[in-house]
């Protein structure tokens, strides 16, 4: 999903329309590159959240209060001073860039009225937040680019301000005809899907995608390499998509596969037809819903940095375990061949005599017997010999005795870190953080803190509802895994889980049939479904999933949270679905 120019776009014009001529009442700096201002108009008050962040830069009208550092950092004190209670002259998209450029009517320092800039560049990485006076220098920037930084443009203080180049990269509104569009793809040897946005300004990949669905073109096949036919089609789908862009009004969706948020368009998108979407009134509106949801899941991540690589660096180091203890097992295999040479020596005891270095003997152990040669040791009695190879043959198998143990334990504890990361990956709030990280401590992976246990607020399963009006619960952590099904489930529910592999505990609640409640093989589907996309096969097409009733899941002593064995089970090969919870 990316703020492409088309966003740009919109989000400009939702701008014009709700806070030009506005008063920059406020200005907070909420973090080192993003900034909200606070806009007032007759009747209303808006806030303008600017943000620069390499990750996800953008900028819309939100809904959230920016929580602000006590003291305001240098920027903001510049910002203020320079632009606070100023008014939204103009607001306008520079070209068809992810350039933003506000007009502020402001005083200087001598008091008289003059127009200043404030321009944010959405650019990746490469994205910054920059302040320009009246004679076009820059005030101050969030991110300061130096010589050293960028051979192509200097971003600091005191500097004339100059437009990021785009690389001749050609606005789509300005295409005129078919000729300029045809002419543009010179050159240009990759998928029409890729070359679209090299070729074009501020087309992103989901827009070049749906371009091509429009025009009935493969986005992986060459421009070059398209018939005449094709090639026009593509001019006319490309044509009309920004012909609505310019005349139609923003159609915001985020489209879902079940709750996970999987693309957004300010376009409507025949290519995503049929697919699960929720729609919003304003650009602003569904931007605020992506990223307040996207930037709570990168605050987990890194709050969760620690141990993923804790997890990760003991589970590559059981990982390495297994193989060496598979190999070791691998050696044991052909054991028997020393048990069948002693044998053979004492059978021809009789022929063999001290200094013997090797013997032939007829193998009995084979049908047809066949003659094999057999070593010896010429220091040892053909008695010791024959020992000698007993020996060899006990160990292998203490040694694949107690290796098959080994290896048994490793795994499990393979499947174990496994399904913390697991849980790490479905984690939605700090509650899940700490409850995997008092896990951890419990089995002996992290040293225990002392630290008192902040009071976050109860983090509960996750619950949905099957078409049938039953409930479904999915435990996102091993330890809310054991919770759902032993003490919150009931004998007669049905416990779910994918086959073989790390996944949440999955809980269809439906009581006994005994008592009225009534349900049909549909909820059983859909719940393995559920199951199957809350594991680490969720990607995968098909899943197999088993499934009981809880009764016949029992978790050994001993063992570490999460871990049951279960019998009476049947396995359903479903698609994964996550569904939306509730």
């Amino acid at each position: 999903m990316a703020f492409d120019g088309i966003t740009t776009y919109y989000v400009t014009e939702e701008l014009r329309q709700m806070v030009l001529g506005g008063k920059i009442d406020k200005i907070y700096q909420t973090d080192t590159d993003e900034v909200v201002l606070q806009i007032r108009r007759p009747g209303n008050v808006y806030r303008l959240l600017l943000s620069a962040h390499g990750d996800s830069a953008r900028f819309y009208l939100t809904e959230q209060k920016p929580e602000t550092p006590l003291e305001p950092p240098m920027f903001c004190m510049l910002f203020r001073k320079h632009f606070g209670g100023g008014r939204v002259a103009d607001i306008r998209q520079i070209g068809f860039d992810r350039i933003l450029e506000i007009r502020a009517e402001v005083y200087n320092e001598l008091g008289d009225p003059c127009v200043k800039q404030i321009i944010l560049e959405v650019m990746g990485r490469h994205s910054n937040l920059i302040l320009v006076d009246e004679k076009g220098t820059i005030i101050d920037c969030v991110h300061h680019v130096g010589q050293t930084m960028s051979h192509f443009r200097t971003v600091l203080p005191g500097l004339p301000y100059q437009a990021p180049s785009h690389n001749q990269r050609i606005d789509p509104p300005a295409v005129r005809d078919y000729d300029e569009f045809d002419r543009a793809w010179e050159g240009k040897h990759n998928a029409v899907g890729k070359s679209m946005y090299q070729v074009f300004n501020g087309i992103s990949p989901f827009a070049a995608s749906e371009i091509c669905f429009r025009a009935g073109v493969s986005d992986r096949a060459a421009y070059e390499d398209l018939p005449e036919e094709q090639k026009n089609s593509l001019y006319a789908a490309f044509s009309d998509y920004f012909r609505e862009m310019l005349t139609e009004p923003a159609c915001p969706a985020i489209f879902l596969d079940g709750d996970q948020m999987k693309e957004y368009s300010m376009i409507s998108s025949r290519m995503m037809a049929g697919v699960g979407s929720r729609t919003f009134q304003t650009p602003s509106e569904l931007l605020d819903i992506y990223y307040v949801r996207q930037d709570n899941k990168n605050r987990l991540r890194q709050k969760s940095q620690d141990l993923h690589k804790l997890v990760s660096t003991n589970l590559d180091r059981v990982n390495r375990k297994e193989t060496l203890q598979s190999r070791q097992l691998a050696e044991t295999a052909d054991r028997d061949r020393y048990q069948r040479a002693g044998d053979l020596i004492l059978s021809n005891i009789y022929r063999l005599h001290a200094g013997d270095e090797k013997f032939e003997a007829e193998d009995f152990y084979e049908d047809p017997p066949v003659t094999r040669e057999i070593e010896l040791n010429p220091h040892l009695s053909p008695s010791q010999n024959a020992q000698k190879y007993y020996d060899k043959y006990n160990k292998l198998k203490r040694t694949e005795e107690a290796v098959t143990l080994q290896l048994e334990d490793t795994r499990r504890e393979a499947a174990y870190l496994a399904s913390i990361l697991d849980a790490l990956e479905m984690a939605d709030c700090e509650k899940d953080l700490e409850d995997i990280r008092a896990e951890l401590a419990q089995t002996g992976y992290l040293r225990r803190s002392k630290a008192k246990r902040r009071n976050l607020q109860a983090s509960r399963p996750l619950e949905f509802t099957t078409s049938e009006g039953l409930m479904v619960l999915v435990g996102k952590n091993n330890v809310q895994n054991d919770q759902l099904t032993f003490k919150m489930a009931t004998p007669f529910d049905y416990w779910f889980h994918v086959k073989d592999m790390p996944g949440s505990h999955v809980i269809l609640f439906c009581g006994d049939r005994k008592l009225g409640q009534d349900y049909t093989e549909q909820s059983i589907l859909e719940a393995a479904q559920i199951a199957a996309g809350h594991s680490s096969l969720a990607e995968d097409g098909k899943v197999s999933v088993d499934y009981t009733q809880r009764r016949y899941v029992k978790k050994p002593s001993g063992a570490k949270p999460g871990f049951v064995n279960y019998t009476h089970q049947k396995t359903l090969v479903v698609e994964p679905c996550r569904h939306k919870s509730q």
